[in-house]
């Protein structure tokens, strides 16, 4: 009697070159998903840091439709930032009535209320981490030197006025009808992110902290003193410059309550058109 030979079983699994060929596709997948990811998150963080500089900006309405004025860029004697006035409107009244607006900012009967972070002031897309800070600022004049250079070299026009929201006495509060260029037309606030750590062209710099960088801090407000890459004057440096983390440019904020990203590319003359509130130019379409 013959008996029949046995059967092989064969097995239904994968061979290791069909598991390295999925390994591969998954990986190809992954690195042309991962860009497209990582810009659907940026885009809603910058849509996040907009609003909450519109936000600031209704705040700074409803402050001069209540006291008539605009606040001023900062306090001296005693010391306070900007947003230190704007507490009640971006409703932080509990903030507000721990804040002792005749002492410093830094003294001893304001530590509870500045050692208070404030999601509203802080930028989504700049780094995380840091306590008590504002990504946003006044811009209170560009260095008499830095326009003189631009002038010379062509690539702005001179002024009679070269005063900007706040004017050169930053200290003091503006009134809406000295903005006579419009408030649609004049840049209020500005992205100052990162402080105070340091970053120049996208890149993290160690070395000293830069001042300014807490909501209360009456150094917070600053003024253009320099720029790269030629006459760029956005997103350079954020030593006390204009400076956001997104990708080609940064937020401003605009007198009447607006805000708009404006790119690194955006040239100084319609910039200082912006910036300056009485001068009487007009400013072309960024």
């Amino acid at each position: 009697m013959v008996l029949p030979a046995p059967r092989r079983r064969w097995s239904s699994g994968f061979t290791l070159v069909e598991v390295l060929v999925v390994i591969a596709i998954i990986g190809v997948l992954i690195a042309l998903l991962l860009p497209a990811v990582q810009a659907a998150r940026e885009s809603a963080r910058r849509t996040q840091c907009s609003n909450h500089l519109k936000q600031i900006g209704l705040a700074l309405l409803n402050y001069e439709s209540a006291h008539r004025v605009f606040p001023p860029a900062f306090g001296r004697n005693p010391g306070h930032n900007l947003l230190a006035f704007l507490l009640p409107q971006v409703e932080q009244q509990p903030v507000y009535a721990r804040y002792h607006f005749e002492s410093d900012w830094q003294s001893a009967p304001n530590k509870e209320a500045r050692e208070t972070d404030i999601a509203v002031f802080v930028c989504p897309s700049a780094p995380s981490g840091r306590r008590y800070v504002s990504d946003y600022a006044a811009c209170t004049l560009i260095d008499a030197g830095l326009r003189q250079a631009m002038v010379d070299a062509g690539v702005i026009t001179r002024r009679s006025n070269w005063a900007g929201f706040f004017s050169d006495e930053a200290w003091r509060s503006t009134p809406a009808a000295a903005v006579r260029d419009g408030l649609s037309n004049t840049l209020v606030l500005f992205e100052d992110a990162g402080r105070p750590e340091s970053y120049r062209l996208g890149q993290f710099e160690p070395g000293p902290s830069i001042s300014g960088a807490r909501w209360a801090d009456d150094e917070a407000p600053f003024w253009i003193h320099s720029v790269c890459n030629g006459w760029q004057i956005v997103n350079c440096s954020n030593n006390n410059e204009i400076y956001g983390f997104h990708p080609g440019g940064a937020n401003f904020l605009y007198g009447d309550g607006g805000v708009r990203f404006h790119g690194e590319t955006i040239d100084a003359e319609t910039f200082v058109a912006l910036f300056t509130r009485a001068a009487g130019d007009v400013a072309s379409a960024p």
